[in-house]
């Protein structure tokens, strides 16, 4: 009888399943997607973590730029404060988007900006772009040749305190002393123009054949001849 040979070759490693350290992005959309739940995930990789807060929120930090974000899950409803001059600032702010989270309020001594959900009236369509675009596209609307209220455009206003929020009418814009004046019912809103803006805009019905040709539309709505037996 032949026994095998013992094997001489040093002893090799075993090999164990190895969890893989996520990406900036996979981590960013894991944390804004535990946010959106309501709960508070864990994460690391070499360039960022998440760390839990004492009162059920949780917070995004940079080993580079420090803390990032922080997701407030404690009260109603959930928010998420996010550092505009950070680099990753953009990235959270297209991910929050697709879970419909928009800036909503910014506080200037932080230079932060306050995501909460928001959504559009029925009829509208929501918008989330810099004061400078939502000022191109309203620019030579004629807000003050129009009788009564407008309300194809619409802006979504907090007071700083969070007191007072809803969604304006857009009444007009203007420029003056590097600022813009977004002027809605009772008030205005002063923004930069690389600021983000929240804003609403009416939905245009399609048109149909009856809507492009009268004529042929009349013809159609005069019914059939009856049929001899």
């Amino acid at each position: 009888m032949t026994y095998p040979k013992p094997d001489s070759s040093p002893d090799q490693p075993r090999t164990s399943h190895q969890v893989s350290t996520p990406s900036d992005i996979s981590l960013i959309r894991t944390f804004v997607g535990g946010f959106v739940q309501g709960q508070v995930v864990l994460l690391a990789n070499p360039h960022l973590r998440t760390e839990p807060l004492f009162n059920n929120s949780m917070q995004l930090l940079s080993k580079k730029e420090g803390l990032i974000a922080t997701a407030n899950l404690d009260a109603a409803p959930i928010s998420m404060l996010v550092r505009e001059t950070t680099t990753l600032a953009p990235l959270l702010h297209e991910t929050l988007a697709t879970h419909q989270f928009y800036p909503l309020a910014k506080a200037e001594a932080d230079s932060c900006y306050l995501y909460r959900y928001c959504c559009a009236p029925e009829g509208y369509n929501l918008r989330c772009t810099t004061a400078k675009e939502l000022w191109r596209i309203s620019w030579g609307r004629g807000f003050g040749n129009r009788g009564g209220i407008p309300l194809d455009l619409i802006v979504w206003y907090q007071t700083p305190n969070g007191a007072r929020a809803s969604w304006q009418p857009l009444r007009g814009m203007d420029c003056e002393q590097g600022l813009l004046q977004i002027k809605i019912l009772g008030g205005a809103l002063w923004v930069n123009s690389s600021d983000w803006v929240v804003w609403a805009r009416k939905e245009t019905p399609i048109p149909t054949a009856q809507d492009l040709d009268p004529d042929r539309s009349r013809l159609y709505s005069r019914g059939r001849l009856p049929l001899n037996n």
